[in-house]
Order: C-alpha cells, then sequence, then structure tokens
C-alpha cells in the first residue's frame, strides 16, 4: 500500500516546472555550457598566442585550464557534478589569480574578472534563487579579484618576458576582455526583454483564458438552469401524474448535468493549481466496472443504442487505486460517447494485458460508432476550453474541459489516453492501467444490490444547519428505514448524544453558527470515541484537507451535493 500510495501522490508541479514558458526563455542550464564553450574556446586561443609570443609558461597554465573546463563539462554531462556554474566560475578566478603569479598586472589579466561579473546573472536564475545564489558567486569574483591584484602588485613575476611581449599579451587581454563584456552586457539585455515579453504574453494569454473561461461556463450553467426554472414552473400548474413525472426527470437531468459542470470546474481549477490528488483504495476492479456501466444502460436504450460492456476474466480482482477518479474518467468518456452517437453502440471494454504476483496491467477502452473526429481536430480535443462541433445541431458542445481532466487524472496514475478516431466512422479512447493487486481473496461482490431497508434500525444524528439540507438528507435517510434524530448546531448535538448515547453514526455539518463541527468533533470524540462521525460539506475537498479532517477525529468525509446511494454507500462503511 505504501509504495502505490507515493506513486499515486507524487505532485505534478516538478512535471509543470520544466513546461513553464518563463524558465525556458531563460535556459539557464544551457547558457551555463555556452559559457563554458565561449571560456574554452577563448583559453585555446589565448594559449596559442602566448605560445606564439614566447610565454611557455603561461601558455601552459592556460592550456591546463582549457583542460579543467573540459572535463567539468563532460562530468556535468554524466551528471557526476551537480552545478556547472560554480565550477566554471571558479576555474576561470583560479585561473587569473596564477597568471598573476606568472604575469603580474602588467598583462592586464585582472580584466577579465569584469565580463565574469556581468556573466553571473546570465548563469544564475535570479527568479528561482532569490539572489543567494548571485551573491555567493559576486562574492567569489570580488574575493578573487582582491587576491589578484594584490599579488600582482606585491609578488615579483614567476615568468620573464620582454616588453614587447608584455604589451602584446595586454592589448589582447584588454581587447578580448572589453568585448566579453559588451557582448555579455548585451546578451543580458536581451535576455530580460525577452523574459519581459514573455510576462506580457503570459498575461494576455491568462486573461484570455479566464475570459473564455467565463464565456464557456456562464453558457453552460444557464442552460441547464434554465432548464430547472422553466420546468419547476410548468410543475406547478401541471396536474397529470404522467407529465409531472417527466417534468422531475428533467430537472434530475438538468441538476445532475449543472454538478457534473460544477466538479469540472473545480477540478480543472485544482489542475491549474497544481493539487489535484489521488486517494488509493482497496475495490473490485469488476464490480466498479459494471456499476459505472449501469447508469448508460437505460441512457442508451433511451436513444436506441446498444451499450455493451465486455470484461476480461482476470479484471474480477481486488485492486489499489483511486476508485472514484477511475469512475470520473469512464462517466467523462461514456458521457463524450453518448453525445455524439445518434446510432448503433457504445462499448466498455477492459482486458488483462499482462499479469505479474503483486500486479497486472489492465488495457481499458470506451469506443463508439459516433460522429468521429477529424484528424486535424485530435490534437486539440484534449486542449482545455475546445468544443467539438456537432453537425447535427450546428452547435458547439460540452465545457471542453472533459477530457482535459480526464487526461490530468491518467497523468497522475502513469497513464496516457490515446484516441483513434475517423470522421463518420466513430472514436475509441484507450488506455493502460499498471494496478497493484490489494491482497484480498478474488470473491465477486454483490454488484448494486441495495435494497430501500439497507439501514433499518440504524440509529443516526444528523447534524445541520440549513434547514432545507437537513429535510432532504433526513427524507433520504428515512426512506433507507433509518432512525433519524436532528440537531441545528454542535452544542445541540453534543446535547442530544447526552441524552441519548446509541446513536450508531453522527453526520456533522462543518460550517455552523455557534459551535462549529470542528468544534464539536474535539468534544464528540473525547466524550464518544466508538461512534463514527461522517462530515458534511460543501467546500472543496482536498488531500490535505481530508487528511486534516482525518487528524481532527472524522471518520470519512462526503461532499454536497450527493446521490441518495452515494450516502448510503458511506454509512454502509462505517457500520
Amino acid at each position: 500500500m505504501e509504495n502505490i500510495t507515493d506513486k499515486y501522490h507524487k505532485p505534478i508541479q516538478e512535471d509543470r516546472k520544466h513546461l513553464n514558458p518563463l524558465f525556458d526563455i531563460k535556459q539557464v542550464p544551457k547558457r551555463t555550457y555556452q559559457m563554458g564553450i565561449a571560456a574554452l574556446f577563448t583559453g585555446i586561443c589565448l594559449s596559442f598566442y602566448d605560445a606564439v609570443i614566447g610565454l611557455y609558461v603561461s601558455s601552459f597554465l592556460v592550456a591546463c585550464f582549457c583542460f579543467s573546463i573540459l572535463m567539468f563539462m563532460l562530468l556535468k554531462y554524466f551528471g557526476n557534478i551537480k552545478d556547472l556554474t560554480v565550477s566554471i566560475i571558479s576555474m576561470v578566478c583560479a585561473l587569473l589569480i596564477f597568471s598573476a603569479c606568472l604575469e603580474g598586472l602588467q598583462s592586464e589579466q585582472y580584466l577579465y574578472f569584469f565580463p565574469l561579473l556581468i556573466a553571473v546573472p546570465l548563469l544564475v536564475d535570479l527568479k528561482q534563487t532569490r539572489y543567494r545564489k548571485s551573491f555567493i558567486f559576486v562574492s567569489i569574483i570580488i574575493f578573487s579579484f582582491l587576491v589578484c591584484i594584490l599579488i600582482g602588485r606585491d609578488i615579483r613575476p614567476m615568468e620573464d618576458f620582454t616588453v614587447t611581449q608584455i604589451t602584446r599579451l595586454a592589448l589582447v587581454n584588454r581587447i578580448t576582455a572589453i568585448s566579453s563584456t559588451i557582448v555579455f552586457a548585451a546578451m543580458y539585455t536581451f535576455i530580460e526583454k525577452k523574459y519581459i515579453e514573455e510576462l506580457i504574453e503570459q498575461s494576455n494569454s491568462v486573461i484570455n483564458s479566464k475570459t473564455q473561461f467565463l464565456a464557456t461556463m456562464g453558457h453552460e450553467l444557464r442552460t441547464p438552469l434554465n432548464g430547472i426554472i422553466g420546468v419547476v414552473n410548468l410543475l406547478k400548474d401541471e396536474p397529470s401524474a404522467a407529465k409531472q413525472e417527466e417534468y422531475i426527470q428533467i430537472i434530475r437531468y438538468c441538476s445532475d448535468h449543472m454538478l457534473q459542470q460544477v466538479n469540472d470546474i473545480l477540478d480543472f481549477n485544482k489542475f491549474e493549481a497544481g493539487k489535484l490528488e489521488l486517494r488509493p483504495v482497496e475495490f473490485n476492479l469488476r464490480a466498479l466496472l459494471v456499476n459505472t456501466g449501469k447508469p448508460f444502460v437505460a441512457l442508451c436504450r433511451g436513444k436506441g443504442l446498444e451499450f455493451i460492456i465486455e470484461l476480461g476474466p482476470e479484471v474480477d480482482a481486488w485492486v489499489i487505486g483511486d476508485d472514484m477518479r477511475l469512475v470520473q474518467v469512464f462517466n467523462n468518456l461514456l458521457a463524450n460517447a453518448m453525445k455524439f452517437t445518434n446510432n448503433g453502440f457504445i462499448k466498455l471494454k477492459a482486458v488483462c494485458k499482462k499479469r505479474y504476483k503483486r500486479y497486472m496491467t489492465v488495457s481499458f477502452s470506451v469506443e463508439d460508432s459516433g460522429i468521429g473526429i477529424n484528424k486535424a481536430d485530435q490534437e486539440r480535443i484534449f486542449e482545455s476550453f475546445w468544443q467539438v462541433y456537432d453537425e447535427s445541431t450546428k452547435q458547439l458542445t460540452g465545457t471542453g474541459l472533459g477530457l482535459t481532466i480526464c487526461t490530468s487524472l491518467l497523468h497522475l496514475m502513469g497513464s496516457t489516453l490515446t484516441l483513434e478516431s475517423e470522421k463518420g466512422k466513430g472514436s475509441k479512447f484507450t488506455f493502460d492501467l499498471i494496478l497493484d493487486f490489494s491482497g484480498k481473496p478474488v470473491l465477486t461482490p454483490e454488484i448494486d444490490t441495495r435494497s430501500a431497508g439497507d439501514l433499518a434500525g440504524i440509529k443516526i444524528l444528523l447534524v445541520e444547519d440549513n434547514k432545507i439540507n437537513m429535510m432532504v438528507a433526513k427524507k433520504i435517510l428515512i426512506g433507507f428505514q433509518a432512525v433519524v434524530d436532528c440537531a441545528y448546531d454542535g452544542q445541540e448535538a453534543l446535547d442530544c448524544m447526552a441524552i441519548d448515547t446509541d446513536f450508531q453514526v453522527v453526520l456533522l455539518d462543518l460550517e455552523m453558527p455557534g459551535m462549529n463541527g470542528y468544534t464539536a468533533i474535539y468534544e464528540m470524540k473525547k466524550l464518544y470515541p466508538q461512534i463514527p462521525v461522517i462530515a458534511l460539506t460543501a467546500s472543496l475537498v482536498d488531500q490535505q484537507m481530508f487528511e486534516d479532517l482525518l487528524a481532527s477525529g472524522f471518520n470519512d468525509c462526503i461532499v454536497k451535493p450527493f446521490q441518495p446511494h452515494q450516502l448510503l454507500s458511506r454509512i454502509q462503511r462505517h457500520l
């Protein structure tokens, strides 16, 4: 369990970091190699020149420097050293100090400290290191410069040379150092200009994305909301029971559609913030796939489509993974197939490709005989907010987030979503997952066989400050034949538990006036630690918040709004 959890909780920020366009523009590691090559080339030229004018010791020293730079670059290339920048700067400083010992100050080799100083902002990403690294490098350069001046001034040169030799060498050093300083300064100006342009472009892109996001979401949320408001007005004046049932089905469809859109928005925001996380649990893969497909059987029948579930025998196994997120992937893929298929079939398929002692590789696919996708659009459909043009309705359909979320979730699971499609001949989405076995015996559970009396005789304390939410939850629980007592805040709940200690489950809202759920859970666990408490919340629950809830004493959490079977399943888990 430990290894699969670590794999699922690997942060996606690292993957996003190297895709950051600002970092691509800076290209600090690549420029370090380029500076190393420039130093190597300059050193080779100076070594030959020293040899030509007869300064053989200086030529040998510069040649050794070139060899050292080459070795450091090779070590960095093969991953044997971590930071090439500090190696190059240290080698250049060491060369200039030894040159001062050999030649004194007359060769003006100390001028090379100026281009080296200008090169520091080019070799260090100031936006990443907050100037700490730059300060270290500048300190090394200034210290080396002072040492070089002191040595050249107070110590007699170790190499003998003529006035002509030293004049020529000083002229070459002067020209090379000044030219390098100008080039590095121009490079830094150019890079900062590109950086600012990229910032502006990125800012405009964010603004355009937000505008597109609001426009798309406004349309997608207003459409089902308009349906709900309109049907409620019709339902109010409709005497026919058959028509009332039809209107109720429309309201249910519109509300489910709105909930899906809201969930997509929240998941997309979590993905953009790098907070989309998985919660691995044990589940039976076959049961999950059958239960996922059941709602689509009736939907396909209503459209005159054939719904096929094709499962290999080896998928009947208990595995470890995020069952809710996996269901979300299938729901998005099957909903897309339903949307763009008017005749023919929709198929959900899962087969085991490879089976090992501790894990197996399962290939999943969702195939349809729908309208298909043009080759030119097959890459774009995975982009955020990109919508498919439905020629039958002459409209753009969907939020354009479903497949983006699918690819993000599968990326977290270590998989990739692939598409095979041809215009007019349907589409097939495929992905492979490596799933660890949980160690449970392979016994096929009863699949979705809940009855109305699943909570018969179970005494539940419902703590909720919103009267409408309380009414809905109480009706659902009574429908499952549970015995329900109600409280409107944490203190009232504690008073109920003091009078009657026979409650088997507590459903506790988090945000309430008076004593909220966070305070109440502390008292409940102190007085009644054996009673499971499930948090009810409409907040956006990420992995950190879920872990905090568990740490504070809650046994589980259910997010509002919820379906009746979800509430039932969560309560049964803790009985």
